[in-house]
């Protein structure tokens, strides 16, 4: 018996295959890197919107107890905005 044949492909007995285009890859992930950047910075963006309105809302809600930050209201505060339970208006 003779020893088995071995054989490893490379990219040279492939290319005809695969039909590998660097141009159009490279335009592909140019686009995907592209979204990425705007829907990071759209995120972004809505983020600081949400945390400059929560820190108004706080700001309103301190106001309408008196302006004095006292140990319950902040305790109130964190509890409401720990749990979800947000809502400045209420009395």
């Amino acid at each position: 018996m003779g020893k088995p044949m071995t054989y490893t492909a490379n990219h040279k007995n492939l290319a005809s295959y695969v039909g590998y285009d660097r141009p159009r890859r490279k335009a592909v992930v140019t686009g995907v890197d592209i979204l990425r950047r705007v829907f990071g910075a759209l995120l972004e963006a809505m983020r600081e919107s949400r945390r400059r309105q929560t820190e108004r809302d706080i700001a309103n809600y301190v106001a309408s107890r008196g302006g004095r930050m006292t140990d319950d209201l902040e305790r109130e505060i964190t509890r409401r905005l720990l749990t979800s339970d947000w809502s400045p208006h209420e009395r």
